[in-house]
């Protein structure tokens, strides 16, 4: 059952990206209740890693595939070409995430686009910008991660920086935000009936993310640093050892943390008695406070400071544990859904709006799984029509025939010089 009635419902999205950033802003609308279209090469999406079928192990699409219809165009043929410009017509917004050049390479970008249809917007997510001295370079992710400064903040001080978090922040980021500025452009063409073009980078959405680390170097011109595992400037704050695992602090009333557990002669010490004073002496104060800690498990420090005196706390838990947490299940966090008559877990879509959102996600498609359905009965083409361009995408990729590690090497050489 496909999502309907939700805020974007009668909205249709022509969706060109591939890896991360853009298939996840794309899925975000989707979840909203926008009509996508994926359009892929005929050598497919470079994470479905030279497959055809959709299967349970190819977790990037799995992850990020869902509510999207998926019909397969050889963009660089004349009737790849046309079914696109024909689909332009009657859609809404188009979302890719190439490299500068690309779109007007292909004769896909907004100047092109927008006389075919007034009202179309053309959303593009790129590495660094649609211009300037760096536009063009290849960036992923990490990349991202390491020019903006992120990755100066992200670790223990005297080590080397980590991914932060583990995930593809950048990516993430640059996938939201493009989505935030797409519904702009929808709200503005409501407005005044034309279309616009949208222009979102990985650079500057992590820059953005890092406002208050910045605004603290143009105030104090002294870098942040490495920031580990504790709040630069409050105490206690961060993540800290317990007798089994660890607790999270955020921030409280740090005199009764320090009563309840059991430094009560700290308030007497004039390097601990108050605020500003332990953050003098925060050597020494994280050093009695660790030791205190780790008496207890986290669980019965929990007890007792959170559930008993409103603490702000927490544990830091693992993914089995946060997929049995009581409040995860009761948000409905953990989805269901059937793949193939096979049965399989996913995280659901966090937008909560009763009455308004209904139905459940469709699962992920299988390569060009709708490309006959959607030229037919959405553009009316004839069987003659739809034949000539699936003989086209199968022109196209006659190497694909090789061995599976000979055909995804040749799908990641073909899209990497398309995206960022």
């Amino acid at each position: 059952m496909t999502i309907s009635n939700g805020p974007l419902h009668g909205i249709r999205i022509l969706d060109l990206t591939q890896a991360h950033a853009g298939p996840f802003g794309a899925m975000l609308l989707g979840d909203l209740g926008a009509e996508i279209i994926r359009i892929e090469p005929p050598t497919g999406d470079m994470t479905r890693m030279g497959e055809t079928k959709m299967n349970i192990l190819l977790y990037y699409p799995m992850a990020l595939g869902r509510n999207k219809k998926s019909i397969v165009l050889d963009m660089s043929s004349e009737v790849g070409k046309q079914a696109f410009y024909d689909l332009v017509k009657v859609s809404d917004v188009i979302v890719s995430n190439y490299r500068p050049g690309v779109s007007e390479r292909l004769g896909i970008d907004y100047e092109t686009l927008k006389k075919i249809n007034p009202k179309i917007i053309r959303s593009n997510i790129s590495g660094y910008g649609e211009t300037g001295p760096s536009a063009l370079l290849p960036s992923y992710d990490i990349i991202a991660c390491g020019q903006s400064g992120v990755l100066s903040l992200s670790g223990e001080p005297g080590r080397s920086p980590v991914i932060p978090g583990g995930i593809a922040l950048a990516d993430m980021l640059g996938g939201t935000m493009a989505s935030f500025s797409i519904l702009a452009a929808l709200i503005k063409r409501n407005k005044d009936g034309i279309g616009m073009p949208v222009q979102t980078n990985l650079l500057d959405c992590l820059l953005t993310f890092q406002q208050v680390m910045f605004q603290m170097y143009f105030s104090l011109n002294k870098e942040p640093g490495l920031q580990g595992n504790r709040h630069p400037i409050m105490t206690p704050y961060g993540i800290y050892p317990t007798k089994d695992g660890h607790i999270t602090f955020g921030p409280s009333d740090s005199d009764k943390i320090i009563r309840l557990i059991g430094l009560e002669w700290m308030l007497e010490d004039e390097r601990f008695k108050n605020t500003m004073s332990r953050i003098m002496n925060r050597g020494e104060f994280e050093k009695y406070f660790e030791e205190a800690l780790l008496q207890k498990t986290t669980q019965e420090w929990l007890a007792l400071l959170r559930d008993a005196n409103d603490i702000a706390c927490g544990a830091v838990v693992d993914y089995p544990q946060v997929l049995e947490d009581p409040q995860v299940k009761h948000n409905q966090m953990i989805l269901e859904m059937e793949l193939n008559g096979e049965k399989y877990k996913t995280i659901a879509s966090m937008f909560k709006m009763p009455g308004i959102l209904e139905g459940t996600p469709d699962p992920p498609a299988d390569l060009g799984q709708h490309t006959e359905t959607v030229l037919k009965e959405l553009l009316s083409y004839t069987e003659n029509q739809v034949e000539a361009i699936q003989k086209q995408n199968e022109a196209a990729v006659p190497e694909l025939k090789k061995t599976p590690e000979e055909a995804l090497i040749l799908c990641a050489t073909l899209i990497l010089k398309l995206y960022p």
